[in-house]
């Protein structure tokens, strides 16, 4: 619509972008997606909606290649233009804001993409210090991505800012994969999403906005007319009326204004024709000024338009509404729809001529590498586009808008010529890998390290093959390919070699060993420390010859060979410390921490964690840093400190690494603990990932946790099917540790329903743990199983015997929470064989450890088994105890109040029956439903149901 048309049908939207304005003006803004079918009159809105706004910003995205953050850079430089002051209060953050607006002075020599969004904010926040501000950023669905992910970026600041952003972009024909679907769901995910998407006109609004455009009121005929050729498209509404006017195919009738009969020409079938009946009436150089900036684009630099084109024919332009000059020498087509139908009618040839020019004056004055390679490759020169992306690439990655640069490198790659497979193509061909692995996108990061590989290969560059095999390996780690990953990295390894880089194939030979290391397979992770190991010597490297007799000795014992590994550890230890290797030794005393827990020994562990993590913070390893921490909460969990595990826990989740691990971890611990649900998701989805990894322990940790959980629930196949498949997972292991609580806990719970098969399995399966590895929890473990074989089969005595046994083996290992479960089997089968004081030692034993820990469920079957022989609970263990013994560790007045919830009672109506206060009541509400794992009072009613509680 021209700006002399009223806007017609958006009371309703006008009014929802005045109230976001003002809650800006009001210190709350916020970003709004505008969105609607071309031409349906989404910029006209918001150019309307921004009239009440102190201060506009205006940017806008074209088509083709966009450059990055292209729209912002645009609003920004609208109000530099204006004020050349005007951000140069923006501090230490200038000079990366500079990056993008080189007329701000010097520029970072590096920086990242989060510095670069903070310092668009600061610009923002700058330009708001005084005055409400709008920036309209307009056609986003061509914008490019890094701008998309700015705009994800500042909406969560936006809030507290008088700043409203108002993006619009077309629905209509919007790719699935487009960047935009992607900034809805982050926005829509973070609760921020505000969309307001523009419907065609009705016929009532097309035939109001035709009694604005018209002289006289329009015939109903004339209406229905136009809203069927135009579905109400306000544009196109626009252009046909004026196509109509221009012809005379209107004249009065009795009704009204309607199409003249055996008119000159028939009413335009498309925008683009209606638009051209109006362009043809433009004088010769009005034409040819609107040809020349149609090729140059929507947004157009009048300057570099006037070189091409008759000024006189530009002028016409601004004063027949084709182009608005909202600012001096710069100007823009009325409608992203008019540019496109004049530019599909300029003939092929003067097309080209025109793009040609416009290339090689852009070039000349040394402008954006996008806009030349658009017009370079409009004038058909191949050759010089491709140049000019591989530019546009290299320009994007120095601004960390590596989407786009990889997009640009990609699209220069398509245009190589076959066979050119120069320097040039190779560095063009790393850059596409290496923003794309940096995007995130790596199926494509690994299409091109794979072909930058073949390309070296072809070349017989032996050490730059290896490094891209190396990268590719990389990339597959992070996909979840692991075993793509092994084959590449034995790729790298075998070329270094070849190339006699030693050093550099022994770093790949300790990849693929620690790879069999996590899977379990040790025997192979030590065969190939041993090639690493003279590859290590070969090169002279103290520092991997250290790190190779680390990851050998933790192989060693693991596979069961404990003095071994363990001397080997040491000696790498050794070696790290006399040549003053800090970061070697913060590894290698994380390295001597998994074998001190191999063999139950977690005291010792953990102060080697702590001396690692020491070490790490000293040298700012954050690999290692990672690694320790992730130990460390193992460990607690297993020394039964369970508050400061899940701290560090919690730690590594709120900062986003190692997410998979801490959730497992963290999972067992609310297994442990009865918070079943909690328990459930986390394990869950630390199970999801452990599986896709291929990492034995987590693997092995979460679906140990995940039986347990489900037998509480009362699920008895769910808990089969996990042992089954924690069994199956350990036989294709060499691992003679990690399991042996799970695979304990199993054979017990096998045992308890009187499936021989699968307590047997457990027994044979910790047999060949205890005879290769020899160790107390081992042996513990299998004392147990046996004990409850016997029980199985009714010979109390003997299962007494063997679970006697594992207790004794157990009583020098740290491990509170296996040791007080062992206790209570021992109890059981103590009582079975007649001797009634030395069971209730055992139990009571077993019910005070699991109170220490805080591991309810434990505790209370400790209880409900002491009540079973016919003993007072409260006068053996207390009254506490009494009430564990008839459900989940409630007091007596919990359960009390349970009931009273269950029936649907406020906590003020608790209180008056109980005469309590109400918020004592609140207190104990509070309680229960965190001893039943509940979210709310419904829940726990139901939980307490299902527990037999009221």
């Amino acid at each position: 619509m021209s700006s002399q048309t009223p806007l017609v049908g958006r009371a309703a939207e006008f009014a929802q972008i005045a109230d976001a304005t003002e809650r800006a003006r009001q210190g709350s803004g916020s970003l709004l997606l505008l969105g609607g079918e071309a031409g349906v009159g989404k910029s006209r809105l918001a150019e309307d909606s921004a009239a009440t706004a102190d201060l506009v910003l205006r940017g806008a995205a074209a088509s083709g290649l966009t450059v990055p953050y292209g729209p912002v850079v645009d609003a920004l430089r609208s109000r530099l233009r204006t004020d050349p002051e005007a951000l140069s209060g923006c501090g230490p953050l200038l000079p990366h804001l500079a990056l993008l607006l080189p007329e701000l002075g010097a520029a970072a020599p590096d920086t990242e993409k989060a510095t670069i969004f903070e310092a668009v904010r600061c610009a923002l926040a700058h330009l708001s210090a005084e005055e409400q501000l709008t920036v309209l950023l307009d056609d986003l669905h061509w914008s490019d991505e890094t701008t998309i992910e700015l705009l994800a970026a500042l909406a969560p600041a936006l809030p507290e800012m008088p700043v409203l952003v108002i993006a619009g972009y077309r629905s209509d024909g919007l790719p699935r994969h487009h960047r935009l679907r992607w900034l809805r769901n982050e926005l829509r995910r973070g609760g921020q999403l505000q969309e307001l998407v523009l419907e065609p006109l009705d016929r009532d609004g097309v035939g109001a906005l035709l009694g604005e455009l018209l002289p006289e009121q329009p015939s109903p005929s004339l209406v229905e007319t136009v809203y069927h050729r135009t579905m109400g498209s306000p544009f196109f509404v626009e252009e046909m009326v004026a196509a109509l006017r221009l012809r005379d195919s209107l004249q009065p009738g009795p009704k009204g204004l309607e199409l003249a009969e055996g008119g000159e020409i028939p009413i335009p079938d498309t925008i683009r024709e209606a638009v051209l009946v109006g362009a043809s009436e433009l004088s010769g150089e009005a034409r040819e000024a609107a040809a020349a900036t149609a090729v140059l684009g929507q947004q157009v630099d009048l300057r570099l338009a006037a070189e091409l084109a008759p000024e006189a024919g530009l002028t016409e332009l601004v004063e027949v509404g084709l182009l608005e000059e909202r600012e001096p020498g710069h100007a823009a087509f009325r409608h992203a729809l008019t540019q496109e139908a004049l530019y599909l009618d300029v003939p092929w040839a003067r097309r080209h001529d025109l793009h040609r020019r416009f290339a090689e004056a852009i070039e000349a004055a040394d402008g954006p590498s996008y806009e030349v390679a658009t017009h370079w490759l409009g004038a058909g020169d191949t050759e010089r586009g491709r140049e000019a992306l591989v530019r546009a690439a290299r320009e994007s990655e120095r601004v960390q808008a590596h989407r786009d640069a990889a997009r640009a490198a990609q699209r220069a790659l398509e245009l190589w010529p076959e066979g050119d497979g120069d320097g040039s193509y190779e560095e063009t061909l790393e850059r596409y890998g290496r923003c794309s692995e940096l995007a995130g996108e790596l199926a494509e990061a690994a299409k091109a390290w794979r072909e930058l590989a073949r390309s070296r290969d072809a070349g017989g560059d032996l050490a730059a093959y290896a490094q891209a095999q190396r990268r590719l390996a990389a990339v597959q780690d992070l996909a979840g390919e692991r075993d793509s990953a092994f084959a590449s990295r034995r790729l790298a390894a075998d070329a270094f070699s070849q190339a006699g880089l030693a050093a550099e194939a022994t770093l790949d030979r300790l990849e693929m060993a620690d790879h069999h290391r996590r899977s379990g397979n040790y025997e192979e992770a030590i065969e190939l420390t041993a090639v690493a190991a003279e590859e290590a010597s070969a090169a002279g490297r103290t520092d991997l010859r250290a790190r190779v007799l680390g990851l050998r000795g933790v192989a060693q014992a693991k596979g069961g060979q404990f003095d071994e590994g363990l001397a080997s550890v040491q000696s790498g230890l050794a070696l790290a410390l006399e040549e003053d290797l800090t970061p070697v030794a913060a590894e290698l005393y994380q390295r001597l921490s998994l074998v001190l827990y191999q063999g139950a020994d977690y005291r010792r562990a953990e102060e080697a964690l702590d001396t690692a993590l020491g070490l790490c913070r000293t040298g700012d390893d954050a690999g290692t840093e990672l690694a320790c921490v992730t130990c460390l909460v193992y460990v607690l969990r297993q020394r039964g400190e369970w508050l400061r595990a899940e701290e560090l826990g919690r730690e590594l989740i709120d900062a986003g690494t190692a997410v998979w691990v801490a959730e497992g971890l963290i999972g067992a611990i609310h297994a442990f603990q009865g918070k079943l649900t909690s328990a459930r998701r986390m394990l869950t989805a630390s199970r999801a990932i452990s599986s896709s990894l291929g990492h034995y322990n987590m693997y092995v940790d979460s679906t140990t946790g995940l039986a347990m959980v489900a037998a509480a629930e009362g699920l008895d196949d769910e808990a089969a099917r996990h042992c089954q498949e924690l069994l199956a997972r350990w036989e294709q292991s060499e691992d003679h540790h990690y399991a042996i609580w799970g695979i304990r806990w199993a054979a017990s719970w096998f045992a308890g329903r009187g499936e021989r098969a699968g307590a047997n399995a457990c027994a044979e399966a910790l047999g060949q743990m205890a005879s290769r590895a020899g160790h107390p929890d081992a042996l513990a473990a299998l004392a147990q199983a046996i004990g409850e074989l016997a029980l199985l089969e009714g010979d109390a005595a003997a299962g007494a015997e063997h679970l006697a046994r594992a207790v004794e083996l157990h009583q020098g290992l740290a491990i509170p929470y296996e040791r007080a479960q062992i206790e209570l089997r021992a109890g059981v089968a103590l009582a079975a064989a007649g001797e009634r004081e030395a069971a209730l030692e055992r139990l009571c034993d077993s019910y005070r450890s699991a109170t220490k820990l805080g591991a309810r469920p434990l505790a209370a079957e400790a209880a409900k088994q002491v009540a079973e022989m016919g003993e007072s609970v409260a006068q053996r263990l207390g009254s506490r105890a009494a009430t564990a013994a008839d459900g989940p560790g409630l007091t007596r007045r919990e359960l009390e109040v349970l009931r009273h919830v269950a029936v649907g009672r406020t906590n003020r109506e608790i209180a008056q029956v109980l005469f309590l206060s109400p918020r004592t009541v609140d207190m104990h509400v509070r309680n229960l439903l965190g001893k039943l794992d509940c979210r709310s009072r419904v829940e726990a009613s139901h939980r307490a149901g299902e527990l037999g509680l009221l």
